[in-house]
């Protein structure tokens, strides 16, 4: 029988060494050097344990709920995981470029093809976890962005901006370095600058979605603006890794709409999922236009796993006047394996891995509407 993530980190009462216990990637890091410059205390273990440690004596870990006291355990535990695959030595100094970002797709990663073997965790207990991981190093950065006020609206879409605001903390107080009091400074600002716009405990509030929509793709207009919305018609754009179940979420629920499939093209041209897709992609493209002129519905199905691929597509429907939704499918690990067996052109496993390590989860701010089907893990 599974364990239950919540109870076990409760019932170990944030004790740093016992939960390390249940993670051995943990321990990894004891390898992992950092620069000593920013990082006086050592290594990336060491780290990790003042911070989860520091997190327990801020004033603030009172006042949260049992859940908030274990997504943000979680997310101070792994925040660093990623320099894992990240620590480098350029010109003489130890780098960990892009590990956040890195970091979280490394936790998400684990978390879907093994950790979920042994404990009970939901699709959204894990992304609130993977996003704290991803944008834990915002609050100390978020000043030197050009858009402050944008950058911190969209990252509210993502989690909750008062647990990034105290793991931040945390992390800061977790390590030795010079500055210590000009970065604490610079993490209180980021949270009265979020309280200030609104955002510090909810997401901001739009006059409508089409507004949404707007300020987050095309970052032309005022959050407090209201812009009309011109949509006529819309367009749907599946998300998810092969075998996750898209063709199956179609006939069952959208067997009304025109439908561009990838895949179906393929079979169609005879190509195989291996060759070049380009062509395949300037195909679908041009039917996928056939339907903008007429402004009528249609899906675009595809794995769209690479956040790249689907601001283009967004950018190219929406210039048409559609409406772009997104709508991502997810199926447990062990289910595609099963799926993929039965398959009549199966995925090399070594494929599948790749693009699992690839994927970039979709987020909130990405489209008109985004929409989560996920079938849980047996529990």
């Amino acid at each position: 029988m599974k364990i239950n993530l919540f109870e076990n980190i409760l019932n170990k009462q944030f004790d740093f060494n016992k939960i390390v216990e249940e993670f051995q990637v943990i321990n990894t890091l004891k390898q992992i050097p950092q620069n000593p410059k920013y990082h006086g205390e050592g290594n990336v273990y060491i780290h990790t344990k003042y911070v989860c440690n520091e997190l327990l004596n801020l004033k603030e870990w009172s006042e949260l709920s049992n859940e908030q006291k274990v997504i943000l355990y979680l997310g101070a535990l792994f925040h660093d995981i990623g320099k894992i695959i990240c620590t480098k030595i350029e010109d003489g100094e130890i780098k960990s470029s892009k590990h956040a970002v890195k970091g979280a797709k490394l936790f998400r990663e684990l978390v879907y093809k093994e950790y979920v073997q042994k404990y009970i965790i939901d699709f959204k207990t894990r992304e609130q976890i993977a996003a704290l991981i991803r944008y834990h190093g915002l609050p100390l950065l978020f000043m030197e962005k050009d858009d402050l006020e944008y950058n911190l609206i969209k990252t509210s879409e993502c989690l909750d901006m008062n647990l990034l605001y105290l793991l931040s903390k945390a992390d800061l107080l977790g390590r030795e370095c010079g500055d210590k009091e000009e970065l604490l400074n610079k993490i209180q600002y980021f949270k009265e600058y979020s309280i200030e716009i609104g955002c510090l405990y909810l997401k901001k509030e739009f006059r409508n979605d089409y507004t949404r929509f707007k300020y987050f793709n095309s970052k032309n207009i005022w959050y407090g603006d209201e812009v009309f919305d011109s949509t006529t018609f819309e367009v749907i754009v599946m998300v998810g890794l092969p075998l996750a179940g898209k063709d199956t979420y179609i006939k069952e629920n959208l067997n009304y709409m025109n439908v561009v499939s990838l895949d179906d093209i393929r079979e169609e041209f005879n190509v195989s999922p291996m060759d070049n897709s380009s062509k395949i992609v300037m195909i679908a493209k041009d039917r996928a236009k056939e339907y903008l002129r007429l402004k009528q519905p249609f899906i675009w199905n595809a794995t769209n796993i690479i956040s790249d691929t689907r601001k283009k597509l967004c950018n190219l429907f929406s210039s048409y006047g559609a409406r772009v939704k997104f709508i991502y499918i997810e199926a447990p690990y062990n289910e595609l394996i099963s799926r993929n067996k039965i398959r009549d052109r199966s995925i090399p496993l070594k494929v599948l891995n790749n693009m699992i390590h690839k994927f970039d989860m979709i987020e909130n701010f990405e489209g008109y509407k985004i929409e989560y089907c996920i079938m849980e893990n047996e529990k």
